[in-house]
């Protein structure tokens, strides 16, 4: 029996994160009218399609949380209508679908939002391109995918990567029970109150997706299991085969994956694959604290597993002499996806540029970062392990003993020798961290985002992240005196 929360913790807690009757129907209402709207406008224009039906925690699975949840509608193709595309080589067929599907969101998704008085929408892309918006107070994501058989796509592979999602909805619907369904938002709420869920998590650039979570109470048999497993996941994969980890591992596609939660409808898919180190490694330390709460303080329990705002509480002095936070403001133009994906890049250059010279010798030391945004207010947050960097550092050059030796002693007058190595003194470019991280943000803009000077709740909570979430799972971070 899964007896992890005191029943009354357990209660007071689905009463706090399971949507209300009100907001079910109401979800039901949109995706009927989306359905039929579309429906409707493909009559006109002779689209062909397969189906249109909601996916995910909102479709036929019903593991959504209570004012957290989006609709995501799929309208799904025959493959048979679209052969000369799909027969093309790999690389053409991505372009020519790319435009297919372009084409049918213009002709047909947009015009449709239109005659229901949709005016705010975003045509984005993942591997393929997609139009999300909102409708009656619900987000809506409308994508396409094409109706393919589990058969099929464990023989060929899918042709977009939503493909999968509907062997996905059905997959849990078919297992899934009452008591299971709340073990699944239980779980689903712990990991958003620890800010690794999905791809808006605040700590690492990608937290755990619904569906790993209801993978891991389904195969576990509910929350208490569940929990273990995300707890050892690292060592012990969770595979429908069991295949060990050092079997994964040796897999060309799975070989420098992390974590491995392997998809049932697909078994040469990692649900894992994308998940930050991070996320997991607080996640795992939050579930160890989870296990030590004694049965009687309910309130403990209650308060680990409902979602909060993260602090915008002032960080000490000892951590702001050490951290630097930037702030930028969408223009509207890019999903929230694309957007935290370039800054992400952004970030992981800066980082590398601060940690090192351009030789290898260390610069600013380690370096954490994290994204974290809300609305269109994004923030990007730095910690180093020092902020300033002495004027000049030893470079090491080639053993004494080999012949390339003298190359580098008549390339460097000053070369010296210590330890079997030549060394020569290098100035260095940056000796103020601040300064650095301004002019490489200054060089590098992202389409989208204009950089805003005052420090908003955005900023000061990025920064709460790095001190609560970063470093207490970055053991070998430590900080320095400034030089």
């Amino acid at each position: 029996m899964d007896n992890l929360l005191p029943p009354e913790a357990r209660k007071n807690i689905l009463q706090k994160i399971t949507p209300t009757q009100s907001e079910i129907d109401l979800q039901r209402e949109v995706i009927s009218e989306l359905r039929e709207s579309l429906k409707n406008y493909a009559d006109g224009i002779q689209q062909s399609y397969s189906f249109i039906e909601p996916q995910g925690s909102t479709g036929k699975k019903q593991t959504q949380l209570r004012g957290t949840s989006d609709i995501d509608l799929f309208v799904a193709l025959e493959p048979d209508d679209y052969k000369r595309v799909l027969s093309l080589p790999n690389k053409q067929r991505d372009v020519e679908l790319d435009k297919a599907l372009e084409k049918m969101i213009d002709n047909w998704f947009i015009p449709t939002c239109k005659k229901l008085n949709i005016s705010k929408f975003v045509k984005t892309y993942s591997q393929h391109p997609y139009l999300t918006f909102e409708f009656r107070n619900n987000n809506v994501d409308l994508l396409i995918c094409f109706d393919l058989s589990k058969d099929t796509i464990a023989a060929s592979g899918p042709i977009t990567a939503v493909d999968r999602t509907v062997h996905h909805s059905n997959f849990v619907a078919e297992r899934i029970d009452a008591k299971l369904r709340e073990d699944i938002r239980i779980l689903k709420s712990f990991t958003r109150a620890s800010y690794a869920y999905g791809d808006v998590c605040a700590v690492g650039q990608m937290g755990f997706t619904g569906y790993s979570l209801e993978l891991l109470v389904l195969f576990k048999g509910g929350l208490r299991q569940a929990l273990k497993a995300l707890q050892d996941l690292s060592n012990t994969p969770l595979d429908p085969l069991n295949r060990p980890l050092s079997d994964l591992t040796e897999l060309p596609a799975f070989r420098d994956n992390l974590l491995f939660i392997i998809d049932p409808t697909d078994t040469n898919r990692n649900v894992a694959s994308s998940f930050s180190e991070r996320s997991y490694k607080w996640l795992r330390k939050r579930i160890m604290d989870l296990f030590e709460i004694p049965t009687e303080k309910s309130n403990v329990f209650i308060d680990m597993i409902i979602e909060k705002p993260i602090s915008t509480n002032e960080i000490p002095s000892w951590f702001a002499s050490h951290s630097y936070v930037f702030e930028f403001q969408s223009d509207g133009s890019l999903h929230y996806t694309v957007l935290r994906d370039k800054i992400h890049r952004l970030a992981r250059r800066i980082a590398t540029n601060l940690e090192k010279e351009r030789t290898g010798e260390e610069r600013f030391g380690k370096t954490l970062y994290e994204v974290f945004f809300e609305e269109d207010r994004y923030a990007l947050g730095f910690v180093m392990e020092q902020t300033q960097a002495s004027e000049t550092y030893s470079r090491r050059g080639p053993p004494i003993s080999i012949p390339e030796a003298d190359n580098f002693r008549k390339a460097h007058p000053q070369t010296y020798e210590r330890d079997g190595y030549l060394w020569v003194d290098e100035t260095r470019k940056w000796i103020d961290a601040l300064q650095m991280i301004d002019t490489m943000i200054a060089k590098n803009p992202v389409k989208g985002l204009a950089i805003e000077e005052v420090l908003s709740d955005v900023g000061r909570r990025v920064l709460n992240i790095l001190l609560k979430c970063a470093l207490p799972v970055e053991p070998d971070f430590q900080l320095k005196a400034i030089v």
